[in-house]
């Protein structure tokens, strides 16, 4: 028997709470929202629904060996998106060496 053990960290509860909270509160005029799952749809519609006035963004993380497309579930609820590829993310990272500085990136990086 295999035991799989899924630690849950409530981000998606966490990240819908902020957004709508946030839209309530008039604590921003846009917010882009970084992920691709659909949990967080009902979020997205509940701002978009009742703070029309907010511009709302998908930035969707999608890794290069995937052929997925960045979720309709998401996307019908804002006003733009995007994909974020592993190049996107590998051209984004500091130099292997920071000029000018002692600071490098962790091999692990």
């Amino acid at each position: 028997m295999q035991v799989y053990d899924f630690n849950e960290k409530k981000t998606d509860v966490n990240l819908a709470a902020d957004l709508i909270a946030g839209a309530w509160t008039g604590a921003y005029e846009q917010a882009v929202v970084c992920s691709n799952d659909s949990d967080l749809e009902a979020a997205l519609a509940t701002v978009r629904r009742h703070h029309a006035e907010l511009r709302l963004g998908l930035v969707a993380p999608i890794p290069g060996d995937d052929h997925r497309r960045i979720s309709s579930d998401l996307s019908r609820h804002v006003h733009w998106s995007k994909p974020l590829s592993p190049v996107h993310l590998r051209n984004a990272q500091l130099p292997e060496r920071i000029p000018h500085s002692a600071l490098s990136k962790p091999p692990s990086w």
